[in-house]
């Protein structure tokens, strides 16, 4: 199986496992109606980043994010890139408690928090420290597997549906653009991981456009799910809009009674892939910018585990967890549009325009 495909699976991955807890709820506080209106809007909008970013990328085939802005200046990339690696210590320790909240609330009623976060800590830990190769190769399994999974809860969620739920169906305004929830909603989003791969083994543009209507589709189906079942009133009082959708369904006639052990199995594979990326990436920063002969990323995954590790346990419940994932994931954004605009901008004014490759 060619990498390209891989880390096309990858992407999709990363980008379930954002939708699955947050995304929802988020967009039901955006708006009464017309929900399809914001996932389109934010689905356009980072389609322009990730071309934006492609298109700088692509005029060093060689290189990677991090090569790039060495190349800049080794003070350039600490400047940029050492925050955004502690950003995304933060995204991982948020992501880490808030699915393992969840897990609790399916599988282990009884089990203290701690010990989920420490096995969810352990196993992302352990992928990111063996490669984005084994990495790659994970991906495949959990890709196939955990749709499955996910095709079943949608499809039987189907038998309570009640489509007047969702009426209106047309936005009623586009003042959800300027919503400060709506910024935090963009900060759901993996495209930098995109930079890490070098570009001429990469995916192309085309490629990523059709992994991204993938992503998009599913985070219609997050929404739409649980707004057919309960409707707009309702879902707004959930924590976790989809795992009430999952255990509204009657699935007594199959082996497992409780279809919300498919939607417990689904987070915890996406949530292992995502993190065990995310800490890869940190390893793979923080090695080049501190090169040294004891300089390794197995080392630095481990140190930014470690701190990730404390940082989830220091969180005391549920709200501040909310909070916290919110703050982390606006900042996100902040790199998300900074970080390829640099790029973008380096390659103007460096004279590079006429070496521009096929995207």
């Amino acid at each position: 199986m060619t990498q390209r495909l891989q880390l096309g699976f990858v992407f999709i991955i990363m980008h379930m496992s954002f939708g699955y807890l947050m995304y929802p709820k988020l967009t039901y506080s955006l708006t009464e109606s017309g929900h399809w209106g914001i996932v389109l809007s934010y689905g356009l909008l980072q389609l322009i980043l990730i071309a934006i970013y492609k298109k700088g990328l692509n005029y060093f085939p060689q290189k990677d994010m991090i090569d790039i802005f060495l190349t800049m200046g080794r003070w350039v990339a600490f400047i940029f890139l050492v925050p955004y690696a502690i950003n995304l210590n933060a995204l991982v320790a948020m992501s880490i408690r808030a699915h393992a909240e969840d897990i609790i609330s399916i599988f282990l009623i009884r089990t203290p928090y701690w010990a989920v976060v420490v096995l969810l800590f352990l196993i992302s830990t352990y992928t990111a420290i063996k490669g984005l190769s084994t990495i790659l190769r994970t991906s495949v399994v959990f890709f196939f597997s955990i749709n499955l999974f996910v095709i079943f809860v949608i499809a039987s969620s189907t038998v309570n549906f009640q489509l007047h739920n969702a009426l209106p169906a047309w936005p009623l305004s586009l003042d959800f653009l300027w919503n400060v929830k709506f910024l935090y909603l963009m900060g759901f989003s993996a495209i930098l991981f995109l930079g890490f791969v070098p570009s001429e083994t990469n995916l192309k543009f085309g490629q990523l456009t059709a992994a991204w209507l993938y992503v998009l589709f599913f985070y219609l189906s997050a929404v739409y799910v649980p707004l057919f079942i309960f409707g707009q009133e309702t879902v707004t009082t959930f924590v976790f809009p989809m795992k009430e959708a999952a255990d509204s369904v009657d699935v007594s006639w199959f082996v497992f009674n409780r279809q919300t052990l498919f939607f417990g199995i689904s987070i915890i594979g996406f949530n292992l892939i995502l993190n065990a990326v995310i800490l890869w990436m940190i390893g793979q920063i923080m090695q080049r910018l501190f090169s040294g002969r004891r300089s390794k990323a197995s080392y630095w995954i481990l140190a930014f585990s470690f701190i990730a590790f404390l940082f989830a346990l220091c969180v005391p419940n549920r709200a501040w967890i909310e909070k916290l994932g919110l703050m982390s994931n606006g900042t996100n954004l902040l790199f998300i549009v900074i970080l390829p605009s640099i790029i973008f901008l380096y390659v103007a004014f460096s004279g590079r325009m006429g070496s521009y490759g096929e995207t």
